[in-house]
């Protein structure tokens, strides 16, 4: 009988006492996929990265939509493609450490972070087709921009609806 008890008390101290924090799930997930994270990660910090792209990023893309865009210069399309690319890395960075440390997604779900990386991917896509395009001496500006616009449109809606999810749970 004692020993029964002092198997069920070593059972019920060991679940409750041994909790995993941060560290320990860093630790776990490092050994159990073979990886070693940058010493910055941690879920504060990818939070603040999510934070400022659905803030600061954002702001800065729709700045670049409504003013740089029309004018399909080649220079800012390279500028605005590399700020969305380096973005993505560090939000893919994060999305990547939070699924190894069982601490959810970078944007919540995977339905929302898939779409909004694949938003950003698609409108890169388009910047750099800009870029490429060959020169001529009469074109449509419109007509060059036009797809780079609505991969842009589609990027805020994404990120629109994602901000707007995380207001309505009360995360914001």
């Amino acid at each position: 009988m004692k020993k029964i008890l002092l198997c069920i008390t070593l059972f019920c101290f060991s679940q409750f006492s041994l909790a995993c924090d941060e560290a320990c799930k860093r630790a776990k997930a490092e050994t159990a996929n073979n990886v070693k994270f940058a010493s910055y990660l941690n879920l504060k910090y990818c939070k603040t990265t999510s934070l400022d792209f659905l803030l600061q990023g954002r702001k800065s893309l729709q700045a670049y939509r409504e003013k740089q865009l029309p004018t399909a210069h080649r220079g800012g399309a390279k500028n605005i493609r590399n700020f969305i690319m380096q973005r993505k890395d560090w939000l893919q960075e994060c999305d990547n450490y939070m699924q190894l440390t069982e601490q959810g997604r970078i944007f919540r779900d995977k339905e929302s972070t898939e779409k909004i990386m694949s938003s950003l991917t698609n409108t890169a896509d388009e910047l750099h087709k800009i870029m490429m395009r060959p020169r001529a001496e009469v074109e449509s500006l419109e007509l060059v921009t036009a797809a780079a616009g609505q991969k842009f449109d589609e990027l805020f809606k994404n990120v629109d609806d994602h901000y707007l999810e995380l207001q309505r749970r009360g995360l914001l």
